[in-house]
């Protein structure tokens, strides 16, 4: 079943709804009642109407709406007509000559101008209201078989505020606990691996972190929910650390694994900073072990929506598993939490990541264009301007749009702020090679994988376009193989190309034949599909050759 339009966030029914253009009551909760607009009566109040006119004009002259001048004098005089009481009178045929100049004897069958610029100025509408972060209290709609717009009253609209530490109740926290330290020489680097730990899983924001000592004074019914053991070991070439998470709810040890400063052939080794490093990432990364746990668990007991980390995790089993189905809840718990905890920065940046997946891989018929995700990216740059997240997140939805100046600037942002963090910095790799600094971008990626062996699929792809970029089409398959992330299309993509240009002949055609079940609409929508990621035409025409050569021939 399609998945309807729920492309950008609605009022709660607790809405207020002055609608100029029905005889009917609206319905709304409690004990708001309005009385009907019958054919011509203006039954607005005159503070209404200047609270109107106001908003209108904000609205009108700010940079977030971008509607055309046609556009600005649709809306300004279907807004005046309500206000003056003359709603029913807005007729395609009355819009057409007043606004747009046909004559009179205006056909609408024959001429649609009327209904095609109502869809523009929704959608510029749904724009402003969603970049500008407007909090004044009336909110201008234009629904669907109407031109009279509705005047929503956001201050009874608005659900009540959620303060910071109700939001963060039921988020996962996990307790760093100090390092046990068998020798005294190794007791500085045991504290260095700790104070990375803790810093770097700030950095990624998936979870609360709690030093020991300031799990002292926790509330004994909200307790952490994880905690994070470790040991330092004196070996001949350097302390050997061991780390292990502990869930408390079940006494369970959900993760652990060893790290070793001494470089040796057969082991990944590094410093102790990077150590910390990676021992956060594994942990607390947006793919790491806490967050599949947890997406897991709500999954299983059915997302109760009482909690506010449920449209986290609901976000999280559909980054895991995939499934189509899981699409439209995430994004409408995302939605609610937005509107009841707007300070939650990771709301917004999971909800752009969904808007912003399902525009570029057209996963389903929700209306989610790029320019909303964009409008998420940017609150959530707002809250944590110096997050690497945020600013990959801003940047990926830039190379989308095709703005790629825009897209690198983010990144030089992103590096700036975290410059010495592996938090992102394979993804900060892969959007900059992207955008078009191949040289930078494949250098920061192979330095990120080289100190962080779990680093996230996307250094894959990356490689994988270098590598058809120079027509190196055995590194580009070999890249191909190790693009762990199913991705709904692209890794049979990039297998079924790269086959084809190795003249793989029976290979690339199994992978075609994948590539068609995963995305069957691929030989129409194939172009569009690989250019929001692949902004070069020459790479995008060797692309199309190795799957021409597979047997996939895109329209």
């Amino acid at each position: 079943m399609p998945i309807e339009n729920h492309g950008i966030t609605r009022l709660n029914t607790r809405s207020l709804y002055l609608h100029a253009g029905s005889e009917e009551d609206v319905a709304v909760s409690g004990n708001a009642v309005l009385s009907r607009l019958r054919h011509g009566e203006p039954q607005l109040s005159d503070s209404l109407v200047q609270r109107v006119h106001a908003h209108l004009d904000r609205v009108l002259h700010s940079a977030h709406f971008d509607g055309s001048t046609r556009s600005r004098e649709f809306l300004r005089y279907v807004v005046e007509e309500v206000l003056a009481g003359r709603a029913v009178y807005l007729k395609q045929a009355a819009i057409a000559v007043e606004v747009f100049g046909r004559k009179p004897d205006f056909d609408a069958v024959i001429d649609p101008i009327v209904r095609v610029q109502a869809g523009r100025l929704r959608r510029s509408l749904e724009r402003y209201y969603l970049l500008s972060g407007d909090l004044d209290s009336i909110r201008i709609e234009l629904p669907k078989g109407s031109y009279a717009p509705m005047f929503v009253d956001t201050v009874d609209a608005r659900p009540p505020s959620v303060t910071a530490p109700e939001a963060a109740r039921d988020w996962p926290t996990v307790v760093v606990l100090p390092l046990v330290v068998h020798s005294a020489r190794d007791q500085g680097a045991a504290a260095q691996v700790v104070d990375e730990i803790t810093a770097e899983l700030c950095r990624h924001g998936i979870v609360r972190v709690l030093r020991v000592t300031d799990a002292v004074g926790q509330h004994p019914t909200n307790p952490a929910r994880f905690e994070l053991h470790g040991i330092a070991r004196d070996t001949a070439g350097g302390p050997l650390f061991t780390a292990r998470l502990m869930d408390s709810h079940t006494g369970q040890q959900v993760w652990a694994d060893e790290f070793h400063t001494q470089n040796r052939p057969e082991r990944w080794s590094a410093n102790a900073s990077d150590i910390g490093r990676v021992i956060a990432a594994r942990i607390g990364a947006e793919h790491g072990v806490i967050a599949r746990l947890l997406a897991g668990e709500h999954a299983a007991r059915s997302f109760q929506p009482v909690e506010s980390f449920t449209a986290i995790a609901r976000c999280q089993h559909f980054l895991f598993s995939r499934q189509i189905t899981a699409l439209l809840p995430a994004v409408e718990s995302l939605q609610q939490l937005t509107s009841r905890a707007p300070e939650v920065e990771l709301a917004w940046t999971s909800l752009a990541r969904l808007y912003l997946m399902n525009h570029s891989f057209e996963l389903s018929s929700m209306f989610t264009p790029v320019e909303m995700a964009i409008g998420c990216a940017n609150q959530s740059v707002l809250l944590e301007p110096a997050s690497a997240r945020t600013r990959c997140l801003m940047a990926t939805a830039l190379l989308v749009k095709g703005e790629l100046g825009a897209a690198s600037r983010e990144l030089e942002l992103a590096m700036r702020f975290n410059s010495d963090s592996l938090a992102y910095r394979e993804v900060i790799g892969w959007l900059t090679a992207l955008t078009g600094d191949w040289d930078q971008g494949v250098s920061l990626m192979l330095s990120a994988m080289d100190r962080n062996p779990y680093c996230q699929p996307c250094v894959s792809h990356g490689l994988w376009a270098d590598a058809m970029r120079r027509r190196d089409f055995d590194a580009a398959h070999a890249a191909a193989l190790d693009y762990r992330d199913p991705n709904f299309f692209w890794r049979e993509l990039m297998l079924t190309s790269s086959l084809g240009h190795l003249g793989r002949t029976e290979d690339a055609h199994a992978s075609a034949a994948e590539l068609l079940r995963a995305k069957p609409q691929f030989v129409h929508r194939g172009r569009r599909l690989i250019g929001h990621y692949i902004k070069s035409d020459d790479l995008r025409a060797t692309i199309f050759e190795g799957l021409g050569k597979a047997g996939v021939h895109i329209n």
